[in-house]
């Protein structure tokens, strides 16, 4: 078997996520990212073994910096530079494979990830080039309450009330570091975690801009992560920022540095 890290940027605005759906990814229409790379290997005659992303991005979200191994069968596989060489010519515009290097059969990129890194952008302006990866918020946000709420996700918490969980899942997660950052009229959030789940940035995203615009306050959030319930998650879900504005930015593993100060400018593809 040959074994491949693969370091991967992409448009997430047209593919519903990053993991193939079974046979729901044959239907017209339907892409994703995981599903477009495997189409170029097969139609380069290329066997799979197994391909897996570090992060499980849904339908609308970017990636700067996505971690992936690849396993394929040991018959006739391109050295590093031939097959990032035939990816560049077979996927889609909206896919970039930034490196690829021969790495331990065994290394697997969901499981084998000490944190990852994910930024949102909020615009306090219309754009007219950047709709696809921002979030236009249109009323004033205070800056203050927004950071105050951000936060108070810091910490090792049972983020239950802002997430969308699978019945084997607990809800807890080490929650590393929340940053507000401010660049023109974007402002950034970022947040490193060991894990995340489903639709958890997008609402912990919504609730700082609820509490940056009046509509509560932040206390609440304290108090939904120290007490969850189901009417806190209906709630806390039915104001999850719109995924345009979400990139999974960063995976680091055991022995990586600790990651550099986040680029003070806006990443605009």
């Amino acid at each position: 078997m040959a074994s491949f890290r693969l370091l991967i940027e992409y448009d997430g605005s047209k593919f519903q996520g990053w993991q193939k759906q079974g046979l729901k990814q044959t239907r017209e229409g339907v892409r994703t990212v995981a599903g477009s790379i495997e189409h170029a290997l097969h139609e380069a005659g290329l066997r799979i073994v197994s391909l897996g992303g570090a992060g499980r991005t849904d339908a609308g979200v970017h990636a700067l910096a996505q971690v992936a191994h690849l396993h394929l069968e040991d018959r006739g596989v391109p050295r590093p530079g031939e097959l990032r060489r035939l990816l560049d010519s077979a996927l889609p515009q909206d896919i970039a494979i930034r490196d690829i290097r021969i790495c331990s059969p065994r290394f697997h990129a969901r499981h084998d990830a000490a944190d990852r890194t994910y930024l949102y952008q909020i615009s306090r302006r219309r754009s007219a080039f950047g709709k696809p990866w921002i979030w236009w918020v249109k009323r004033n946000l205070d800056l203050g309450r927004l950071s105050r709420a951000w936060t108070a996700f810091e910490g090792d918490q049972d983020v239950s009330a802002f997430a969308d969980l699978d019945t084997e899942e607990d809800g807890r997660v080490r929650i590393l570091r929340c940053e507000v950052a401010e660049a023109g009229s974007l402002i950034l959030l970022r947040v490193r975690a060991t894990h995340f789940y489903r639709r958890l940035v997008r609402r912990m995203v919504g609730a700082a801009v609820a509490c940056a615009l009046g509509e509560e306050e932040p206390r609440r959030v304290l108090e939904d992560l120290h007490d969850s319930t189901e009417a806190a998650n209906l709630f806390w879900g039915a104001k999850a920022a719109p995924a345009s504005g979400l990139f999974l930015e960063a995976v680091r593993y055991q022995g990586d540095p600790e990651p550099a100060p986040p680029h003070p400018t806006l990443f605009l593809p």
